[in-house]
């Protein structure tokens, strides 16, 4: 397939509406599978499929085993990928990867939400656990391939920092309308289809929403152009040489510690459910405020875990508006660490007020809870700005020292380290789940105690907390930015125009 427009003939040339178009739709259809798995994703392996309590932990010791074999993966899929350097002067060097793992991916989106309890009965828990370890090595394979593929392509669509900030709060703005805890797409998907199970729905809705997705990635591959190109043919670099630019980038090394770090945040939020579903759903709430009545009746936990994402729309979008503009005048640094210090004030703040909630009728718990997840959403702009902004700064300062920026080694670099904090995360959520008496209840919900309640509510409260207040410590170090940064910037576009104006003579030679 012969893909047109993929490169820039200046590095400076704007972005245009087709590009933006693009970028929005691409952002649309991959938020709607992890705005939906983000929400249900947990429960298929707790609940779903039907495992019993000891083939449940199983599977997790061996997920969490396996995380270490990430190392060698994402190694070996980022160092194919970076010294892949077949370089078509129009095609690039990454949306060939991207169009042969389009369709494998949304497939496996798909398989990963099969609900085997309800649509394989007869298979017992050996044949549960088998296919999800082959679909947890299978995906992790194909989906470090396409991530990586996909972040190196997305770090070279514009040089210019600022509409690298735009680029990214579009991206923001779609996922909070979407829904990045998922809320609205499962209450949507639930009134699409009440007849169906609910894990059902999930899977309908997987499907849908992974097919959507084809088009629309496809759509981004061939509007977008690559203001940041490389000679059509280069020496390939060693894997150590690779490894050691990656090493000795210390504004990288730094953010990705930052990042790793805050990868407990993710985990906290997986609680999200558990604790709706723990607390609310048998029950009936009638939301008053000041003696004003604000909402219709709310039933069901879906239904109410929606209202409470609702209650974020307006400090959120209010957020992602502010977050390209702010940090004009902002260095995305003291914004990163004001945003790792609100997340801590809000969810710590959530952990006092809510504890203990012995006496307190689920209208007052709902409140409180949806008060302060709504006002962390003042940070969920920066949030989807500041930390890719200063990822891509980081980028180019590779660039500027050593000639190369390396993108998808350092993005599977950082999905090794990252997947391997979460297997443990994961793996001690899952015992906790057992020990504070949940799994054990599997579905029935109505069963499970307060003292249970109590727990969810502190774990998706404490992991958020702790992890976004240890992000900080690494970034105190972090010293690229100012006047140091301008003339980076400035002899990168120098050193790029002149790679472009060479392709292009070269182009106009053959032709």
């Amino acid at each position: 397939m012969r893909i047109k427009n993929s490169k820039a003939t200046d590095v400076k040339e704007k972005l245009g509406l087709l590009e933006y178009g693009a970028y929005t739709v691409d952002r649309v259809g991959q938020n709607l599978k992890s705005a939906l798995s983000g929400v249900f994703g947990g429960l298929v392996v707790s609940t779903y499929l039907g495992l019993s309590e000891s083939a449940y932990l199983t599977y997790t010791s061996i997920a969490f085993v396996l995380s270490f074999w990430d190392i060698f993966n994402d190694i070996l899929v980022g160092n194919v990928i970076d010294r892949r350097r077949k370089n078509h002067p129009r095609w690039g060097r990454f949306k060939p990867v991207l169009l042969w793992l389009l369709i494998p991916t949304a497939f496996l989106s798909i398989a990963g939400a099969v609900p085997l309890k309800d649509f394989f009965p007869q298979m017992g828990d050996t044949f549960k656990v088998i296919y999800l370890v082959i679909l947890y090595l299978v995906n992790d394979l194909v989906g470090t391939f396409y991530n990586s593929a996909l972040t190196a392509l997305s770090a070279r669509q514009s040089t210019d920092n600022t509409e690298r900030g735009y680029l990214s709060g579009i991206g923001g703005i779609i996922g909070s309308v979407i829904g990045g805890s998922g809320t609205y797409i499962a209450a949507i998907v639930a009134a699409v289809i009440p007849g169906v199970p609910e894990a059902e729905r999930y899977f309908y809705g997987m499907v849908f929403f992974s097919v959507i997705a084809i088009p629309a990635t496809f759509f981004n591959i061939v509007a977008t152009k690559e203001r940041i190109v490389e000679p059509p043919r280069q020496e390939v670099p060693k894997l150590r040489d690779v490894y050691t630019q990656v090493l000795k980038n210390k504004p990288l090394v730094l953010i990705t510690i930052a990042d790793v770090l805050s990868s407990g945040m993710s985990i906290g939020y997986g609680f999200l459910i558990y604790v709706f579903r723990a607390c609310f759903s048998e029950v009936t709430l009638q939301i008053s405020l000041f003696g004003f009545q604000i909402g219709d009746v709310l039933q069901g936990y879906e239904a109410i875990m929606a209202a409470c994402s609702a209650a974020t729309i307006v400090p959120t979008a209010t957020s992602l508006f502010l977050a390209p503009i702010i940090r004009k005048w902002i260095p995305d640094k003291p914004l990163f660490i004001f945003t790792k210090f609100w997340t801590f004030f809000c969810y710590t703040g959530l952990f006092i007020s809510t504890f203990p909630i012995t006496g307190m009728d689920a209208t007052t718990l709902f409140l409180k809870i949806t008060f302060w997840y709504a006002l962390h959403g003042l940070t969920t702009g920066f949030y989807s700005v500041v930390p890719g902004m200063l990822q891509l700064t980081a980028y180019d300062y590779g660039e500027y020292k050593f000639g190369q920026r390396n993108e998808a080694t350092v993005s599977a670099l950082k999905s090794t380290l990252t997947k391997i904090i979460g297997s443990l995360g994961n793996y001690a959520s899952s015992w906790c789940l057992v020990l504070i008496g949940y799994v054990q209840n599997g579905t029935e919900v109505a069963n499970i105690t307060t003292d249970t309640k109590q727990w969810l509510i502190t774990l998706f409260a404490i992991f958020p907390a702790v992890s976004s207040l240890m992000a900080i410590i690494p970034m105190l170090f972090y010293k690229l930015g100012g006047k140091q940064q301008k003339e980076m910037v400035e002899e990168l576009n120098k050193r790029r125009q002149q790679t472009l104006d060479e392709m292009n003579e070269k182009e106009t030679t053959n032709v």
